[in-house]
């Protein structure tokens, strides 16, 4: 697939995060993100990590909005001692948690399906202007430098004093902010030495540059793109009529079955 297609996916995946409220949408959506990236070529340790990362997001989501929900009606859902679970907290957290796994599993998938030199080309193929492009397409390059700096500080504090939970929730939350200044201090060095090579070999993003190898759509790739841009601006559509009707902005009775059909679906 093109890279401009899979900026273009990830992008029309972003609006659609947003637009959807209902549970089983978000479901859905989180489904169709979650699947390419658990078969992406990452190995199955990354695999591994990425689903306990999903899970901890969903988890830790829900369960903070099950027990800190402010909003009117609550309805009591269970109670574990002293804590009490609320349903709307459960359902809410749910929701929020379903939107940012998406969005962050379809940047996931195009980071490790994406080649970063193709992922540049497809950016300034979009109009992105080459100094975003190329500090994005540097933040993906070191990121997995960075996720194994994290590994590296947590398997050497692990060898040399007790596990973590072990300890107060003081104690535990200063360890971890301590575990951030090495790898803070290797990403700060990092971006200076990147920095100086590129004034030292006289970089200029403003000067024209050519693509080795040049973008093509594949068949059917053009017709697959325009159909969810459509498909896209339609529901983002639909959900700006809807909203317009709650708010007492604009009603038009012959829109009720879209009404209807944003209430129930999306």
């Amino acid at each position: 697939m093109d890279p401009r297609s899979r900026i273009v996916y990830v992008v029309m995946i972003s609006v659609l995060a947003v637009i959807f409220e209902q549970l089983h949408s978000l479901a859905l959506l989180a489904m169709i993100c979650v699947i390419p990236l658990l078969a992406a070529p990452i190995g199955w340790v990354w695999r591994r990590r990425a689903l306990v990362g999903i899970i901890a997001i969903v988890w830790g989501t829900t369960l903070s909005q099950a027990l800190f929900y402010g909003e009117a009606p609550r309805t009591l859902a269970f109670e574990l001692g002293p804590l009490t679970f609320w349903r709307e907290g459960i359902e809410h957290g749910l929701i929020q948690s379903l939107r940012m796994v998406a969005v962050t599993a379809a940047g996931l998938s195009i980071a490790a399906t994406t080649p970063l030199d193709r992922l540049l080309a497809g950016l300034i193929r979009l109009r992105v202007p080459f100094s975003l492009a190329f500090l994005a397409v540097m933040s993906l390059r070191f990121l997995p430098e960075v996720g194994r700096e994290v590994l590296v500080v947590r398997r050497a504090r692990a060898r040399r004093g007790r596990p973590a939970w072990r300890r107060s929730p003081r104690a535990w939350l200063q360890l971890e902010l301590s575990l951030l200044r090495p790898i803070v201090a290797r990403a700060v060095r990092r971006a200076r030495s990147i920095s100086e090579s590129l004034d030292v070999r006289g970089f200029d993003a403003d000067s024209p540059r050519a693509v080795h190898r040049p973008l093509y759509f594949r068949r059917g790739e053009p017709v697959a793109l325009i159909v969810g841009v459509i498909t896209t601006t339609g529901l983002l559509v639909a959900r700006l009529l809807y909203v317009a009707y709650l708010n007492e902005l604009a009603y038009f009775p012959s829109l009720r079955p879209l009404y209807g059909f944003v209430r129930q679906w999306l």
